[in-house]
């Protein structure tokens, strides 16, 4: 199969089954694909720190996980960054894929957990590249107001032991869990575009599809 085929969505003739099984094997690829744009999901959460209302709160995030049997979709984030308390507030979040050359949006409903300083943690990151793990140790926290620019470089210090420098960024990193309770596909397509929907049991994970309305 060639790279191109990898990423074929399905046909128009296709099954709703067909195409649960395509979505999370585009998904799947994207992980290990930076190029594909599903690679870059935006994640949404809701901010209720406004005093007045809660607001929405969105921003891109990478991909770094998939679980199809469990419905877990797993992405990064600095332990100290605002989105970590928004979805400990509310854990509810909606992550948004779309494909430019395949004309493919999918919308992952789902619930977060957060994961920090423990096992599942510390699984992934061992899997990240030294370079990724680097951008841990940023020495100040996301998201505060500034007077001026700061970029929030980590500190370099060529007589620091690695284990020391591994430690403080492990210390800033939380693997953000997303199990998945409904997703929404929509292909847009001039001859009639498709819509459809994915519902998994909470507790069997048992999947309900049906066609929607575009």
């Amino acid at each position: 199969m060639s790279d191109d085929d990898a990423r074929a969505g399905p046909g128009h003739d296709a099954s709703l089954a067909q195409i649960e099984q395509t979505m999370w094997s585009l998904l799947t690829r994207a992980v290990q694909h930076p190029s594909d744009d599903w690679h870059w999901p935006v994640l949404a959460s809701t901010d209720a720190r406004p005093p007045a209302a809660p607001q929405a709160d969105a921003r891109v995030v990478v991909l770094r996980g998939i679980d199809a049997q469990s419905h877990e979709l797993e992405v990064h984030s600095d332990a100290r960054a605002h989105k970590l308390a928004q979805l400990e507030d509310e854990p509810l979040a909606c992550l948004v894929f779309h494909d430019r050359t395949m004309d493919l949006q999918l919308r992952v409903q789902a619930r977060a957990q957060i994961h920090v300083d423990d096992a599942r943690a510390r699984t992934a990151w061992a899997g990240l590249r030294a370079s990724s793990q680097q951008q841990y140790r940023a020495p100040r926290t996301p998201g505060d107001p500034l007077q001026q620019a700061d970029p929030n470089h980590p500190e370099t210090d060529p007589y620091e032991p690695a284990d020391k420098r591994e430690a403080a960024g492990f210390a800033h990193f939380a693997c953000i869990v997303l199990q998945a309770h409904s997703m929404e596909w929509l292909r847009l397509d001039r001859s009639g575009h498709e819509r459809a929907r994915f519902t998994y049991d909470p507790h069997t994970g048992a999947c309900s599809a049906s066609w929607i309305r575009p």
